[in-house]
C-alpha cells in the first residue's frame, strides 16, 4: 500500500523535547515547515525508489509502507534543521542508515511493494533508441603512434 506521511507519522517520530521546540518555534503566518519538509523528502525518496527501472510509483506524494519508517528518519533531521533545532548525533545517523537504505532500494536490493491503482508516468525513465551506428574509425590503438 502506498500513502502519503501526515504530520502525525512525523510527530511520531520525534521525542519530547523535539515536540515542544516544534510546538514553540516562531514560525510565519503562511509557513508550513512540517509540509515542506514532508513533500520535499517524499519527492527525494521518490527519487530513489524511480532510479530502480523495476520499480513504479503511485500518483500524488506517496511511498510505499516499506520505505516509511526510513523516510520519516529523514524527514526527522530535514524537520528539525529547518527549525534550527539539534540533531542529535543517533539522529544523524539514523538519517545516514536511511539514506544507505534508500539507495539500496535504488540498487535493485531492496524491494519495494509495486503500486497497485494509478501510476506517475512523469517520472518514467527516458529510454533511447539509437537509430544507427558506425564502426569506429580512430581508436587509441590505431592512433599510438602519432
Amino acid at each position: 500500500m502506498w500513502r502519503e506521511l501526515t504530520e502525525a507519522d512525523v510527530v511520531g517520530v520525534l521525542n519530547e523535547i523535539e515536540r515542544a521546540g516544534y510546538q514553540a518555534a516562531a514560525i510565519a503566518p503562511g509557513q508550513d515547515p512540517m509540509r515542506d519538509s514532508i513533500v520535499m523528502v517524499t519527492n527525494h525518496c521518490r527519487g530513489y525508489i524511480a532510479d530502480n527501472s523495476e520499480n513504479r510509483l503511485a500518483e500524488g506524494v506517496t511511498l510505499p509502507l516499506r520505505v516509511h519508517l526510513s523516510a520519516l528518519h529523514l524527514i526527522r533531521v530535514e524537520f528539525l534543521t529547518r527549525l534550527d533545532l539539534e540533531v542529535s548525533k543517533d539522529r544523524a545517523k539514523a538519517g545516514s542508515d536511511a539514506t544507505r537504505f534508500f539507495e539500496r532500494v535504488a540498487d535493485g536490493k531492496v524491494k519495494v511493494e509495486q503500486p497497485t491503482g494509478a501510476v506517475d508516468v512523469s517520472s518514467a525513465t527516458p529510454g533511447m533508441t539509437v537509430v544507427s551506428s558506425r564502426e569506429q574509425v580512430a581508436t587509441g590503438g590505431k592512433l599510438g603512434g602519432l
